[in-house]
């Protein structure tokens, strides 16, 4: 049977977040680092809204697959043409929900295959361990735009810093490749069915 996600809930304060009797996985990033194309190659579907302009996203939204699991999708960092209010306020929530939350089962990191880290990148995952630590992965997104030696060489120094430098579990991925989501997804499912049990 297939798994029919839907979309729950825009969440612009602290004060409306949903209940946290169901696990949830963070995607985080910075803007046009390719989140949304993933989460719809995810949960095969059209649920989060893509866009060319980076910054459209300015609010935790949240995904949820029946009582089992739900996805939050972060506002992208980075982008600078976002008005200064906008940003401390997304920012405010942010960090209310990542020391507030008590269901977060696991924060991916969202990094462009052909850029690698960035000096924010970097940063935020320092915080994260703060906080997290081993419920925080990397993901690699846009492989299939790694096409010559050059890049390919480069990428596999950002998986060799995921792995040595930070200690993180990383994930090579590509919407165009479909083995790629299959194992990211098995990833996502096994361990949060396991722990479903640990918060109800």
């Amino acid at each position: 049977m297939k798994d029919v996600w839907k979309f729950l809930d825009d969440v612009h304060d602290i004060s409306s977040l949903p209940s946290e009797n169901i696990p949830e996985i963070v995607f985080w990033g910075r803007s046009n680092v390719g989140k949304s194309s993933l989460i719809n190659s995810i949960t095969n579907s059209s649920i989060a809204k893509t866009s060319k302009t980076p910054g459209r996203t300015r609010s935790l939204v949240f995904f949820q697959l029946e009582k089992r699991l739900r996805i939050v999708d972060f506002p992208g960092y980075g982008y600078s043409k976002i008005p200064l209010n906008i940003e401390h306020q997304i920012n405010k929530i942010i960090d209310q929900y990542l020391k507030k939350r008590k269901c977060i089962e696991k924060l991916f990191l969202l990094i462009d295959s052909k850029h690698g880290f960035k000096g924010k990148d970097e940063e935020i995952i320092k915080e994260l361990d703060i906080l997290f630590k081993d419920k925080v992965f990397i993901i690699f997104t846009k492989k299939d735009r790694v096409n010559n030696l050059n890049e390919k060489e480069n990428l596999k120094k950002h998986n060799e810093k995921a792995s040595n430098l930070f200690n993180k579990k990383f994930f090579n991925t590509s919407i165009k490749e479909i083995n790629t989501i299959i194992l990211l997804k098995k990833f996502m499912m096994n361990s949060s069915v396991r722990n479903n049990e640990n918060i109800k």
